[in-house]
């Protein structure tokens, strides 16, 4: 029964996340480029603007479960869950970019769902950690960076090729 549970748990964030993060990739433009709706999701195709697809619904999502569900080890479990979408999305943009000299759109885009698949997985059983306060704490101020580089990094991006978008040789909003 527990395995169930955490089988839908996987597969319902997985959904969520896959689902968001493809709609975010699309709203930038939609939105006629409308910079508030930039800082939440993709404004163009850097590293970053794609890690930003999976940094918005894990805040969205890990908020509502601070709110309505848990609060127990909220900070460990979300820093553990951002730095992961970050590292793992780079180092599958590194691993291709190695491989692959060219643009790959197929495997950029299975990267996001791989990515997606490893966040949803290890989250379930982030939340059964038990960590120490401190371990908590810590995790909080890791959060907050991340959030603070989430809502800047797209309207002052730092030059640095993570942020560069190769097709148009830009960073950030333009």
């Amino acid at each position: 029964m527990v395995i169930n549970k955490m089988v839908k748990s996987i597969i319902i964030y997985f959904l969520i996340v896959s689902i968001s993060g493809t709609i975010l990739h699309f709203t930038y433009k939609l939105s006629k480029k409308n910079i508030i709706v930039g800082i939440f999701s993709a404004v163009n195709e850097s590293v970053w603007e794609h890690i930003k697809l999976f940094l918005t619904p894990i805040f969205i999502l890990n908020t509502i479960r601070y709110i309505f569900i848990s609060k127990e080890n909220y900070f460990f479990s979300l820093a553990v869950e951002l730095f992961l979408a970050i590292f793992l999305t780079i180092l599958l943009y590194k691993i291709k970019v190695f491989i692959y000299k060219e643009k790959n759109n197929f495997l950029n885009i299975l990267s996001f769902y791989i990515v997606a698949l490893i966040i949803s997985v290890l989250r379930c059983f982030l939340f059964n950690i038990e960590v120490p306060s401190a371990i908590n704490i810590a995790s909080s101020f890791i959060c907050l960076i991340i959030f603070i580089m989430y809502l800047t990094f797209s309207v002052f991006p730092p030059k640095n090729d993570l942020f560069l978008d190769h097709t148009t040789n830009t960073y950030g909003v333009n």
